[in-house]
Parts: structure tokens; C-alpha cells; sequence
């Protein structure tokens, strides 16, 4: 069962089940491994924040580790879903990049503790959650620069861009951003996740995009 789905148009949103014992352990367990790390939160903390008794939870969870997996495997079906409407969305592939990218940032921006963990993970290959990177990661980021390989075979993205460049350009573009947000209030005082700054960000990227792949519609190769 998932806790993110998209929209029609795409855009990631939240699934909300009053009442759903581990929908909500998994939305809390992201809270507290985003803020004490994997080792740091516990099982009876997670439990004790629900509401519930540690050994409930496990009902659920035959371990800290399992949760911990459902949280990742969590975080990664909500940016397939994001990832699959831009490959296969029926728009112009320029409008579905912009949606794609504007729809990520606004989506971390409003979980900055899914950024949190995903970047520990990426940085760490001796995490918990390793494996769930080593086999989740690479699906998303094939489908990434296939989009892009497709859009260049069809005349609307620029040939000479490398495709496994530009995603990983991206990548630090959008969750790079958020990784810096504590970083930045804590030096110079600046809010990267107020939303007009959000807003910014977006348009930012958008632009960054605009001007780095896409060929203007008309123009010659």
C-alpha cells in the first residue's frame, strides 16, 4: 500500500489513512530516521510517538530494520510514479521535464526528511539501506536518460548532451539543493525551503534546463 501517489497530471501527491497502523508507523519512522539516523531512533520512540506499544509495532515490523526498508521502498514508489508519468505522459516532452523537475522540487521541499535519508543513503554503500539502493536507484535513473535519449532521437533535445551527465547534473540540482537547506540557515540565516524561495528554485532549474537540452521548437539541428 502506498502513502504517495500521483495525480493526472502527474504531480506526487499524499495518500492519507486515518486509522492505518503502518501507514503511520512508516510516516513516523521517516521523521525520526531523518533526525537521529538509523541507529538513533528505536523502535519503542517510533512506537511510543503512534501512540502505541512497542511490541504492537511489531505486529507490523518484525524488526527496526524491516521499517526501515518500508520507509525506502516508500520514498522510491512515490519517485517512480513521478518518474514513469514523465516518461510516458502523452505532453510534449519539454512541458513534461518542466512538470517533472517543478513537481520534485516541491515535493522535497515539503518532505525535507525523504531528502534527508535518501541522501545518507546514496553517500553511505555500507548503510542499512544499501541493497534497496543498489536495486531501486538504477531502474529510476535508466528511466531518466532513456526519456532523454528518446527526446534527442525525436528532435527536441540537444544531441551533443550526454545523457548519464545531464541526469546526474540534475540530481545534485534538485536533491542537492535540499541537502545544503540546514547548511544555509545555520551559516548565513537563509530559508531555502520558504516558498517564495521554493518558487525561485524551481524557475532557476526550469531555466537551467531550458537553455542546456531543449531545442527551441522551429530551429534547425
Amino acid at each position: 500500500m502506498r502513502h504517495a501517489s500521483k495525480s493526472a497530471a502527474g504531480k506526487i501527491v499524499e495518500i492519507h489513512r486515518n486509522g492505518d497502523t503502518r501507514e503511520r508507523a512508516i510516516a513516523v519512522a521517516r521523521t525520526l530516521f531523518a533526525e537521529r539516523g538509523y541507529r538513533g531512533a528505536s523502535l519503542r520512540d517510533i512506537a511510543r510517538r503512534i501512540g502505541i506499544k512497542a511490541p504492537s509495532l511489531l505486529h507490523h515490523f518484525s524488526s527496526k530494520q524491516q521499517l526501515y526498508v518500508a520507509v525506502l521502498n516508500q520514498i522510491f514508489d512515490s519517485l517512480e510514479d513521478a518518474a514513469n508519468a514523465l516518461a510516458w505522459g502523452r505532453d510534449d516532452p519539454r512541458d513534461r521535464m518542466r512538470q517533472a523537475v517543478g513537481n520534485t522540487i516541491e515535493y522535497m521541499a515539503s518532505h525535507p526528511d525523504l531528502v534527508r535519508i535518501l541522501w545518507k543513503e546514496m553517500a553511505d554503500d555500507t548503510g542499512v539501506g544499501r541493497n534497496v539502493i543498489k536495486r531501486r536507484l538504477p531502474p529510476l535513473f535508466s528511466i531518466a536518460t532513456n526519456f532523454i535519449c528518446r527526446g534527442q532521437r525525436e528532435g527536441v533535445f540537444r544531441p551533443e548532451v550526454d545523457p548519464v551527465h545531464f541526469v546526474l547534473s540534475l540530481n545534485s540540482l534538485t536533491v542537492g539543493y535540499f541537502t545544503t537547506a540546514a547548511m544555509a540557515r545555520r551559516l548565513w540565516g537563509m530559508d531555502l525551503l520558504e516558498p517564495a524561495t521554493i518558487e525561485r528554485r524551481k524557475r532557476e532549474v526550469i531555466d537551467m534546463i531550458d537553455r542546456t537540452l531543449f531545442i527551441a521548437p522551429g530551429a534547425g539541428v
